[in-house]
């Protein structure tokens, strides 16, 4: 190693004045020069190379940005996935509807009773049920079109709107059905 002007090994400038590439010894009030202080780094965010050790914004902002376009696009495609799946459950629900009505209307046209009397009290009732299965038969194909058809999300949101409190009502009662369905009959 050579000497420098002011008697230090490996040092250079005044070790006294020199701030720069120096770290603070604490109580003793003076500095060290860097290269004399061993394994320890100096302040200021330099190696002894001269290379910054602080990270880079650049490329860190850059991964934040590519993470929040992959999570983007992830929520893209669940969100095209949920409508996707709404919509074949729609169709599904509206295609069984239609079934049920045309199966009712079967029934009521081939149903008859048993045990008539003279006085044509079952005729009556017979026809009262004829009556009442074409009524429901009807409002199952009105909903079934209105499925296929209508703006559910909008006709939804008008109803919880309007009627809060029977939405609340449907929907539990609603709720408990799919519940009871979904249970079986065995519990």
């Amino acid at each position: 190693m050579e000497r420098n002007a002011d008697d230090t090994f490996g040092a250079t400038g005044n070790v006294g004045s020199s701030n720069v590439g120096s770290s603070n010894l604490g109580s003793s009030g003076g500095s060290m020069g860097a290269g004399m202080a061993g394994n320890s780094q100096p302040s200021g965010g330099l190696d002894y190379n001269g290379a910054s050790t602080t990270p880079s914004t650049g490329s860190t902002t850059s991964n934040v940005a590519e993470t929040a376009d992959q999570l983007k696009a992830t929520a893209q495609d669940k969100f095209h996935q949920l409508r996707d799946k709404t919509r074949n459950l729609q169709s599904t629900l509206a295609d069984r509807l239609d079934q049920g009505a045309e199966k009712l209307r079967q029934k009521g046209q081939t149903g008859t009773l048993a045990g008539a009397t003279g006085d044509g009290s079952t005729a009556m009732a017979t026809d009262e049920r004829t009556k009442m299965q074409d009524s429901v038969a009807r409002g199952m194909e009105k909903s079934a079109d209105w499925l296929r058809n209508g703006d559910l999300k909008g006709d939804i949101e008008r109803q919880v709107r309007d009627n809060p409190g029977r939405t609340l009502l449907v929907a539990l009662g609603v709720g408990y059905l799919l519940g009871k369905a979904f249970r079986g009959p065995n519990r």
